[in-house]
């Protein structure tokens, strides 16, 4: 098996690791305000954990509206500084322009003396009437209607700053709205996970022993429901210890059904290999005894032990194995998963045991990441068929 994330089962039942489970006080029936108290610590538990998830959601929501207002924010904000800068730029403009002015107008003084002395002169005759008007038309006039112009661009700049101030005002007042919003459900979901986890610790060794009770009970009704039921709810307040706890109890309290099932000389050596590494973590391209596996590299290793060299991974295992009846399985053999990570592949391979904390229903395996190797329960989702090297 070569993928990180490797789902064993839909729901699935932490391994039961043979050594250094958590300890449980000896337990003893429960009273009925005992059973009264720990139903409503559970279900207070329940109530906390739905609300924390929906608070969560909130949260992960007003941040993300919190991060648009901002960015909104600081889209405006960028605006006001470009246009601030095309404001300066007409500002320039006009100085320019005014001192082109300016100079036109001493050039005029130093070579006309005075305006009514220039009209003399330019009325002379015709020639100097038309450099009359082209003076004023072309010089003093162009000048006057470009600073028209800038002025009024700068005018309409400045306009339009304005509307973005306002405009800036407002986000600024709706990001510290969010940014509030936001505080505010976070400090929900922290006062929520407090009290949360404040109810766990208290009833933490209550519950364990009240799911311990409950999945017994289920295990003698024939009741998997109920069993898987009793191990997630020990393992939310007290983690996998607390979830083997569950588990070593009903194997030590509801013997298993040994089964009778033959088998082959070397199914039992490869089955025998893959106990000796119960307890050890699932490692993706795991192929190390004493270290980890991954699912295929468990199968692969212990059937090398029995004098059988199969394929690395399920996708080359599946084909290459004899396939046999689901109807005659032995020790030994190996059950094949189809799709489980939605890559429609085969992308699983478990080893069935035959006999073991779930009777005739027990298989070992490395299920996924963040999982020791250890029994399960025979699954069929996904289950595309068995195979034997």
């Amino acid at each position: 098996m070569i993928r990180v994330h490797r789902r064993g089962t839909i729901r699935s039942i932490p391994a039961l690791v043979l050594a250094g489970t958590m300890l449980v006080t000896v337990l003893a029936p429960l009273t009925t305000a005992q059973a009264g108290t720990i139903t409503d610590a559970l279900a207070q538990i329940k109530s906390l954990s739905a609300t924390l998830s929906r608070q969560s959601q909130i949260s992960e929501s007003s941040a993300n509206a919190y991060g648009g207002a901002q960015q909104k924010l600081q889209q405006i904000q960028y605006n006001i500084y470009s246009l601030n800068k095309k404001v300066a730029t007409k500002k320039a403009a006009i100085l320019v322009t005014e001192h082109a002015m300016a100079s036109a107008i001493v050039n005029a003084y130093v070579y006309g003396a005075a305006d009514a002395q220039i009209l003399s002169l330019f009325n002379q005759n015709v020639t100097t009437s038309d450099a009359r008007k082209v003076f004023q038309d072309q010089v003093i006039g162009n000048l006057d209607k470009i600073k028209s112009t800038y002025e009024s661009q700068k005018k309409s700049l400045d306009t339009t700053i304005k509307q973005v101030t306002i405009q800036e005002a407002a986000a600024q007042e709706q990001t510290n709205r969010m940014k509030t919003l936001l505080q505010e459900n976070i400090a929900n979901e922290n006062a929520t996970r407090a009290t949360l986890n404040s109810i766990k610790g208290t009833f933490r060794t209550q519950i364990i022993n009240y799911e311990i009770l409950q999945g017994i009970a289920a295990a003698k009704a024939h009741n998997y429901a109920g069993q898987q039921q009793a191990v997630a709810v020990a393992q939310s307040v007290g983690g996998i210890a607390a979830g083997n706890a569950v588990l070593t109890a009903i194997a030590k309290a509801v013997p298993p059904v040994i089964s009778q099932i033959a088998g082959t000389n070397e199914g039992a050596i490869a089955v025998a290999a893959a106990l000796s590494q119960a307890g050890l973590p699932y490692i993706w391209g795991g192929v190390s005894p004493g270290r980890g596996f991954d699912c295929s590299g468990l199968v692969q290793w212990a059937w090398s032990k029995a004098g059988f060299n199969i394929p690395r991974t399920t996708q080359t295992q599946w084909p290459a194995l004899h396939h046999v009846a689901l109807s005659a399985l032995q020790p030994g053999d190996l059950l094949f998963y189809y799709n489980l990570d939605n890559d429609n592949q085969v992308d699983h391979v478990v080893m069935y045991i035959g006999s073991g904390p779930y009777g005739t229903s027990t298989i070992f395996a490395a299920a996924k990441t963040g999982t020791k190797i250890g029994y399960q329960p025979l699954f069929t989702f996904g289950l595309i068929g068995a195979a034997r090297p």
